[in-house]
């Protein structure tokens, strides 16, 4: 049981131990619940974000605490939209509350360095408010030691990694904002968890074709293929998922070490490669 990196299989007094013994980092994986296609889970980008919080955390000496499941409402352009029974989103300040109620309990009880590693691109700036609010809030009570990092685990792909995989998209590689449930979340899930994944379901839908705006109320279902599949994944591969695993690790666990090992932190390097 000590040996475990995840916060739930450890005992309060070997939690505070490595608080105290080892500075132990505590990361806070944050993903959501949202349709990723007929192929995939509707928990994969919080139990991608998991994954990598616990191997980058197997790394540096973190603890990682339960993941938050729940995230953002999916957006059209970045997640298909929240019309796919079982898109399960929090308002905006719920989801900024939530982790700052989490964030601050965890500094008030002893943690002095916080990750918050975000898995769902339409978190992002709640999280950013949510880290805010934990840190007036530890204030207020006197508490200013706590450092708070927040990243999403995919922040960058290397250049050559890119070249790489783009040969596998028949249209060129669509970017970040695209890749829901195609080749990289695909590839991913095929290299940790094949049991989750169902090759024989992945659509052959064309990739989105979206207009450069929003419109209220969402008419996603004209703009959304209806897998919900925003690009193709049929050329996915646990080979190509390893090469991203490992990149992406290597960036969390960079990035941690930059802010939380480093004798002086240089902030310019939070997001640098490795």
């Amino acid at each position: 049981m000590h040996d475990s990196v995840l916060m739930a299989e450890i005992s309060w007094v070997e939690y505070e131990r490595r608080l105290k013994e080892e500075d132990a980092i505590v990361l806070v994986p944050v993903g959501a619940v949202e349709q990723h296609g007929p192929h995939l889970p509707l928990g994969t980008d919080a139990i991608l974000a998991g994954e990598m919080s616990r191997r980058a955390a197997a790394r540096v000496g973190g603890i990682v605490a339960p993941t938050l499941s729940y995230g953002y409402k999916s957006q059209p352009r970045t997640g298909g939209g929240d019309h796919f029974p079982g898109s399960t989103g929090l308002d905006g300040d719920n989801l900024s509350r939530l982790l700052c109620d989490v964030l601050s309990e965890l500094g008030r009880t002893g943690a002095a360095k916080l990750a918050v590693i975000d898995g769902h691109y339409e978190n992002q700036f709640f999280l950013t408010e949510g880290c805010e609010q934990a840190v007036r809030r530890l204030r207020a009570q006197g508490i200013d030691t706590v450092q708070i990092l927040k990243m999403r685990y995919p922040e960058k792909v290397k250049p050559e990694t890119l070249e790489y995989i783009e040969q596998f998209y028949p249209n060129g590689y669509p970017g970040l904002d695209l890749e829901h449930g195609g080749i990289l979340e695909t590839s991913m899930m095929l290299y940790l968890f094949p049991h989750l994944v169902n090759m024989d379901r992945v659509p052959l839908d064309p990739p989105a074709n979206f207009p450069p705006y929003d419109l209220y109320p969402h008419t996603a279902a004209e703009w959304v293929p209806p897998s919900g599949v925003l690009t193709p994944a049929i050329r996915s591969s646990g080979e190509i998922g390893k090469l991203l695993v490992d990149e992406f690790v290597d960036l969390v666990a960079g990035a941690l070490e930059a802010a939380f090992r480093s004798p002086r932190v240089d902030r310019a390097r939070l997001i640098a490669q490795p």
